[in-house]
């Protein structure tokens, strides 16, 4: 149990408030079907990081999965052509489990802050569109890093880190939560390696509940 008690909740959006991290997995599998020989290395790259932004992602697997290299002309078309595949299935999946109730009954307790590798315009545009702007204090996208956004929300609203918590569900939402000291919450089911947190919830119906056991909310 911890001494303080909670006062802002991060929050990732794929894969933690919407169900989207398989229409974004879908996606990045489509676009890469012109190279069949590597489809299991790009696989297995993207289930490890895909919590990192999107040119990151295509820059790596370009340089270390492919051997190639990729002119910024190219990485944009390849953003283009990405944002094609995946928005409308973003736009339509349904919320993780629990989400939409945690939102409606937690917005009025704590400051709620929505922290994602997405661009910050399609962020916003996306949190927009499905109506979800009035839960959330601030809405930041990339970039800059999720470490650099929670330092600044912290430094901000000059709060500690042991008083808010992150709820993401991929080992660059981990790291950067240990590397500012705010406590770390795993959604399961998008990183097998996310199994090892001391702390994780499988959705957002048991998320409530490991809170109010890891803090004494007022």
């Amino acid at each position: 149990m911890m001494s303080s008690s909670v006062q802002m909740v991060f929050l990732d959006f794929d894969g933690v408030v919407i169900e989207s991290a398989i229409v974004k997995k879908n996606a990045y599998r489509k676009m890469f079907e012109i190279f069949p020989d590597h489809r299991e290395e790009i696989e297995t790259y993207q289930k490890t990081h895909g919590g990192l932004p999107r040119r990151r992602q295509f820059q790596e697997i370009f340089s270390q999965i492919l051997g190639q290299d990729l002119s910024p002309e190219q990485m944009d078309e390849m953003e283009e052509r990405y944002v094609e595949l995946m928005l409308e299935g973003v736009l339509k999946a349904p919320f993780v489990p629990g989400a939409e109730e945690f939102l409606r009954d937690f917005h009025q307790r704590v400051d709620l802050y929505l922290v994602s590798a997405t661009p910050d315009g399609e962020l916003r545009h996306i949190v927009r569109e499905r109506g979800l702007e009035h839960y959330f204090r601030k809405i930041y996208g990339s970039p800059p890093a999720k470490a650099e956004i929670l330092r600044a929300i912290l430094r901000e609203t000059e709060r500690r880190p042991d008083e808010a918590v992150f709820v993401g569900d991929y080992s660059s939402d981990r790291e950067a939560a240990e590397e500012v000291g705010v406590p770390f919450i795993a959604r399961l089911g998008s990183a097998p390696e996310m199994e090892i947190c001391e702390n994780k919830i499988h959705d957002l119906t048991e998320l409530p509940t490991l809170i109010s056991e890891m803090f004494s909310l007022r």
